[in-house]
């Protein structure tokens, strides 16, 4: 599926375990990072700043959403192969 077919959260949250709050989210939001990419500049600690970098984003998100009275839910539970699929990644960890 391309991710320009439409709505993807039926498929979404099939590939997290069927956490059925994902399916009337208004917007789910993925966070990929592709170690490789780090660690070829700043070695095995790279896969430390890649979780901060994620970390980061997701405060500022989290934050801006409550701003805006907007709720927002964290999912750390789902089959990684699956969602990357989902999305069409190619050779990227996952973050969701």
């Amino acid at each position: 599926m391309n991710t320009s077919d439409g709505d993807l959260r039926e498929t979404l949250t099939r590939a997290a375990l069927s956490q059925d709050w994902i399916k009337p989210a208004s917007a789910v939001i993925v966070f990929t990072a592709d170690y490789e990419r780090t660690t070829r500049k700043y070695g095995k600690r790279g896969q430390r700043y890649v979780h901060i970098d994620a970390d980061h984003a997701a405060q500022k998100l989290f934050l801006q959403s409550e701003a805006l009275g907007l709720a927002t839910i964290v999912v750390g539970a789902f089959y990684d192969d699956e969602v990357a699929g989902v999305l069409q990644l190619k050779g990227t960890d996952l973050y969701i």
